[in-house]
């Protein structure tokens, strides 16, 4: 997860992040919810790529047989291992993603919003698909460049190009944006073969403006989960990107 405004300190990132919220939350299930169609949850074990302050991680524990949690940062471990209290069948270990090793393969590997703070995620998804056993997926989501959200900042003069890295993006250690192009070229270069395609947080808005109209009571939960089906039906202008994968030739 190198980033040259972090020189390697993933601590340096944890107060950047305001995750710990309704809207945050509700993008987590929509994930998971468009993974279940995929796996069965409650025969599944799951490594899960930055666990941050353990959010989906605790849902995981719930739903899943057995759940395995890398983060590269000492505090969000502290305060993801506090979330789930003494939770059997989660275990945790801190170490960069490029560095972690264990002799263990699961049904499922997640990384949900973390390809885009990984300097070279070709590298970094081929030495993961080992962890996978024979009919195991990976399920990984990614901000869209096109999002609506995006597209509009662009018309307003915030962005030059939806390429362009807000400085909320660099401010959270990013190094792209992606494209529906771009994500399934580095999905499929790592041998994995795509079996799902989906549009995640689909909105017009800042994630923080959406937060205050949760907050506000000016939209609610009917209104989110209505936009979790129009980002399948118009993916290419959702908030995210999602992709489920298997392991080619498996």
């Amino acid at each position: 997860m190198e980033n040259k405004n972090t020189a390697y300190d993933l601590n340096a990132l944890v107060n950047t992040y305001n995750i710990d919220n309704m809207y945050e939350q509700y993008k987590r299930l929509e994930f998971l919810e468009k993974l279940n169609n995929y796996i069965n949850f409650k025969k599944s074990t799951v490594l899960e790529f930055g666990s941050a302050t353990g959010q989906m991680t605790e849902i995981l524990s719930k739903w899943t047989k057995k759940v395995v949690a890398v983060d590269g940062s000492s505090e969000f471990i502290k305060i993801a291992k506090e979330r789930v209290h003494n939770t059997k069948n989660v275990k945790f270990y801190e170490s960069y993603f490029e560095n972690f090793t264990l002799d263990e393969k699961f049904e499922c590997l997640i990384l949900h919003h973390i390809l885009e703070h990984i300097k070279n995620p070709l590298i970094l998804l081929e030495k993961i698909s080992s962890y996978l056993n024979k009919d195991g997926v990976i399920a990984i989501s990614v901000p869209n460049a096109w999002a609506l959200s995006r597209q509009l900042a662009v018309k307003m003069g915030l962005l030059n190009s939806v390429y362009d890295l807000t400085e909320n993006d660099k401010y959270h250690g990013h190094f792209r944006v992606y494209d529906w192009k771009m994500m399934e070229e580095q999905i499929t270069k790592s041998g994995f073969s795509i079996i799902g395609k989906h549009g995640l947080s689909f909105k017009l808005f800042s994630d923080k403006q959406n937060i205050e109209m949760l907050n506000a009571n000016i939209i609610a939960e009917e209104q989110i989960k209505g936009l979790w089906q129009l980002a399948d039906e118009l993916p290419s202008f959702a908030g995210a990107i999602m992709i489920v994968a298997k392991k080619r030739n498996c």
